[in-house]
């Protein structure tokens, strides 16, 4: 069953997500870290902006996905609220990142995310599909 739940760390935030396909994974891994950051109930994104990652392994793409999501509030001060993935062939990601300006968001924000980390972080094959665990720093 796709999805994500939170897990205990010691000292930052993470999570734990599912998936069917490498696609759906990293779908639920970026709304897992849209979780985090911001409670989206009554916010209507007003942006849609693409998303695309590279990356070699199951892990680098998904970190570069992540990462991705991290750089719309950092640069262009928007918060993602959705996120779909449409598409993982030969290394690369696309999607879409449904997003409202910082300054919609701020009310509704719950944490900061500094970076996704590569703690422990390892794509593993499970009865659903795939799992992996996600260490943020905070």
């Amino acid at each position: 069953m796709p999805g994500f739940e939170f897990i205990e760390h010691t000292a930052d935030y993470a999570i734990r997500a599912t998936g069917a396909d490498l696609g759906e994974l990293i779908q639920s891994a970026g709304q897992g870290l849209i979780a985090l950051t911001v409670e989206t109930e009554g916010l209507a994104p007003s942006h849609t902006l693409p998303v695309t990652a590279q990356g070699a392994t199951p892990e680098d793409l998904l970190m570069s996905a992540l990462r991705e999501l991290l750089y719309l509030t950092e640069d262009r001060e928007l918060v993602p609220v959705a996120f779909i993935v449409t598409s993982v062939r030969d290394g690369v990601l696309r999607g879409e990142a449904g997003c409202v300006p910082l300054a919609e968001a701020r009310d509704h924000l719950l944490g900061q995310i500094k970076a996704v980390t590569y703690h422990d972080l390892a794509v593993r094959e499970v009865a659903e599909g795939l799992q992996v665990e996600i260490v943020f720093d905070t």
